[in-house]
């Protein structure tokens, strides 16, 4: 019975998009159409942008640093990257900035870049790996704030050498959903959540952009982790998914004390009144149960 519960209930995250609305066919089933985004952060995580930007600067399809042709701004009148801004730094890591004509435009500290580690160091991560001393160097300033090596015989040169620091980094940022896409599909979404089980919008657009950012990342790794089911269960739910798991189990027994009192507290976490919480996590239950010959009706507390 552990084992069953684990499964139904693991699945229910991999059917609740669809199930509130995200997959363009309201209540009528079929699945989340996959939104390819190119790009991840040091750490793997999928980011949910079309554009190059700092925290998202290797590419998904090789995990390898993007370079300064991946640039949104590149090329864009027609001369490669004499298109783009740049940064001169200096002994100390001021910089001077310039426009695309070589017009000096104002002066900035290195901490004033995305990714700076400290001292005259900007890189990405935790280690000093993929950092870099930028003294008396020469970037490119992509659209986003990305800055690229334009210091011809190194290494790296073209390549991408900043990122966002790495507690930001590691976690998959849901106010990141730039593509349009992507944005009507949370909508669908938030507006059934708010719609059938009286959600306030800030907080069924937190539900949805969850179940999406984990549709996405699944999709793109072919796989989820425990870890990924954890995260996305507390942000759908509000509660621990290991809770759940007990609170079922001992429902499918015939406590239902223990599902009582996850669903107050998942009420008070997704700002819903109990009876609101409990006929969501029936309904998000629905087509997970009916997958495994159990009818969500028969499950009360």
């Amino acid at each position: 019975m552990k084992n069953v519960m684990r499964v139904v209930l693991a699945s229910v995250v991999a059917t609740s998009f669809a199930a509130c609305g995200g997959g363009g066919g309201g209540g009528g089933g079929g699945s989340a159409p996959v939104i390819y985004y190119p790009y991840e952060t040091v750490y793997g995580d999928v980011c949910q942008t079309q554009e190059a930007s700092p925290g998202c600067t290797f590419l998904k399809s090789t995990g390898e640093r993007i370079k300064v042709t991946d640039d949104p701004d590149y090329n864009r009148g027609g001369y490669g990257s004499d298109d783009l801004w740049y940064v001169k730094f200096d002994s100390s890591g001021k910089a001077a900035v310039y426009n695309d004509l070589g017009v000096f435009q104002y002066y900035a500290n290195v901490s004033e870049f995305a990714g700076y580690v400290g001292g005259t160091t900007i890189g990405v991560g935790t280690t000093g790996f993929y950092w870099e001393d930028i003294t008396n160097g020469t970037y490119w300033l992509g659209k986003n704030g990305v800055l690229y090596n334009a210091n011809s015989g190194e290494s790296n040169y073209g390549q991408a050498i900043n990122d966002k620091t790495s507690s930001s980094a590691s976690d998959t940022n849901f106010a990141a959903l730039n593509s349009d896409a992507n944005k009507e599909l949370v909508k669908m979404a938030s507006d059934r959540l708010m719609k059938e089980y009286g959600f306030k919008q800030d907080k069924a657009v937190a539900v949805a952009s969850a179940l999406n950012s984990w549709a996405v990342a699944a999709a793109e790794r072919g796989t989820t982790s425990e870890k990924d089911m954890d995260k996305t269960f507390k942000a759908v739910f509000g509660v621990q998914f290991s809770d759940a798991l007990a609170a079922a189990k001992d429902l499918s027994f015939g406590d239902n004390s223990g599902m009582q009192d996850l669903t107050n507290r998942s009420a008070a976490a997704l700002g819903l009144k109990p009876h609101q919480a409990q006929k969501f996590m029936k309904g998000m239950y629905k087509k997970a149960l009916a997958n495994w010959g159990y009818d969500e009706s028969s499950f009360n507390w």
